[in-house]
């Protein structure tokens, strides 16, 4: 009964933070942030309170009956999460910074308070998840509606009302985006939400699951690479990527990646033509620092998409070991692509908007303000989410970045780069606890798709994004969900394994 009770309780937790928290928004993009937080904290205090009483009650109800295993109890993610959350303890503890390195910054939260909700979701959902399908389904259900109210972000509507009392030529207009926020917070949340369809869709075994995930994943895709900020052509190549290298042995998955490729090609055109049609007020919701219409108008989609289409339907006819040099062929040009541009993108900021005078200039100021630091700054940090506390109050008005435009008057709260951040903000120990938490996933999920997808997309997006309510809960949300898999199949190979024990000694 408490075991049916905890898994009701986590399907509950997971449908919140994965399907309801992108969607809610009070009817306002204004204060955005702090809403989805409430949101977010009043949850998970009451699922994870609620489901950690159950467990302490579980576990003296085994004790006194003496059925309690203590064997397999933690694995090494466990260790690294637990020490992650250990070192956002110690630090915020030992803060000059009082109680804002418990509560975070004001609009971001990511103070210690959190990080040590983030640490609970990951025990509470790994232990706790009964792995219902449609509770996944909910997921990419929400998911998908964030994806359509995107799109009508891009083509200049509205239907929800949220940008009522911003003006058409604002910084709002063109990069607030569906029901999630900022464009940087969008791509946040597409790093570890659109993981969950497109490894559904790669997997998929009956055809209709199939066709509806892809318009789900294709559509994902398609909206990262025309959002405005230039990550989501990153996050959608690191997508692709993954996929492709997770297919060398799998035929049909190889196929899928392929046709997935042609799908958000062709979106990309269709909405360039789309935006074209619908005139100023799609073409206002481009942000100006970001790619020009020019870039999806562009027919080479068209051309790349009808190869990727046309590979679709003669790869599985080819011989094996074409089909293993075509695949390599396409890691290699995968390779070079990206590559590409990476040089192409660091030319266009340089030139743009200046290299220094943007997140260059910010991973600057965290890497002086570690290394200027003292002994207890370099082994304790400034206490989490104090990054900006403890920049301006060492540096002075003149050391600090010059930022033009929109963000002229903005205070810098963190490094646009979750490592740095973690150096600064917890120390050497809370940076390696974090990279070890890494790490330790990339090895222990390695056989789940979605996890795979979720870790390199959130990886790459860390380099120059930061922790928000849009994606880390969701990010260690999924964590937990890989962990409760994998303890799954753990007992299930044990059992059998006992089992097959028991026989031969019959």
């Amino acid at each position: 009964m408490i075991k049916d009770f905890k898994g009701m309780l986590c399907n509950f937790y997971i449908v919140a933070v994965a399907a309801a928290l992108p969607l809610y928004t009070r009817g306002s993009y204004a204060l955005l942030g702090d809403s989805k937080y409430a949101l977010f904290w009043n949850v998970s205090l009451f699922c994870l309170g609620l489901g950690g009483a159950a467990c302490a009650v579980e576990w003296g109800l085994k004790k006194r009956t003496g059925v309690l295993e203590t064997s397999g109890m933690f694995c090494p993610m466990d260790v690294c999460m637990l020490c992650y959350g250990g070192c956002a303890a110690v630090s915020a503890v030992c803060s000059d910074y009082g109680v804002l390195a418990w509560t975070g910054s004001p609009e971001w939260y990511m103070g210690a308070v959190s990080q040590l909700l983030f640490v609970g979701t990951y025990f509470f959902v790994s232990r706790t998840c009964p792995g219902s399908g449609w509770v996944i389904s909910m997921w990419e259900a929400g998911f998908f509606l964030v994806t359509l109210l995107g799109f009508c972000s891009r083509l200049g509507l509205d239907p929800l009302g949220l940008l009522e009392g911003f003006g058409l030529d604002g910084w709002e207009y063109s990069h607030l985006i569906s029901t999630v926020g900022n464009i940087n917070w969008f791509c946040g949340y597409c790093a570890v939400a659109l993981s969950m369809p497109v490894a559904g869709y790669l997997k998929a075994k009956k055809p209709g699951k199939r066709r509806l995930l892809f318009v789900v994943s294709g559509s994902g895709l398609t909206l990262l690479c025309i959002q405005g900020s230039d990550t989501g052509f990153v996050l959608a190549a690191a997508c692709l990527g993954i996929c492709l290298l997770k297919s060398r042995t799998d035929p049909e998955r190889f196929r899928r990646t392929i046709l997935l490729a042609a799908g958000t090609m062709f979106g990309i055109s269709g909405y360039g033509r789309a935006a074209a049609a619908f005139g100023e007020k799609a073409l206002k919701s481009l942000p100006a620092d970001g790619p020009e219409i020019g870039v999806f108008l562009w027919n080479g989609w068209w051309i790349l998409g009808l190869v990727c289409l046309g590979l679709y339907f003669t790869v599985q006819r080819l011989p094996k070991e074409i089909r293993k040099g075509l695949w390599l062929g396409f890691v290699i040009l995968g390779v070079v692509a990206a590559g590409t541009g990476t040089a192409l993108y660091l030319g266009r900021v340089t030139r743009t908007q200046g290299w220094l005078t943007g997140r260059g200039a910010l991973w600057k100021l965290a890497w002086q303000s570690f290394a200027r630091g003292d002994l207890k700054q370099k082994l304790l940090g400034a206490g989490p989410d104090c990054f900006g506390a403890y920049v301006y109050s060492h540096f002075t008005p003149a050391q600090l970045p010059v930022v033009e435009g929109h963000f002229a008057d903005a205070v810098f709260v963190n490094a646009h780069n979750q490592g740095l951040n973690h150096l600064v903000n917890m120390g050497i120990p809370g940076f390696c606890s974090a990279a070890a938490l890494y790490a330790s996933a990339a090895v222990r999920y390695r056989g789940s798709l979605a996890g795979m997808l979720a870790i390199a997309m959130y990886g790459v997006n860390s380099l120059v994004s930061f922790q928000q309510v849009m994606s880390t809960p969701l990010f260690f949300l999924l964590l937990g969900i890989c962990e409760s898999v994998v303890r799954r199949q753990e007992n299930e190979q044990s059992a059998a394994e006992r089992g097959e024990n028991r026989s031969i000694a019959l």
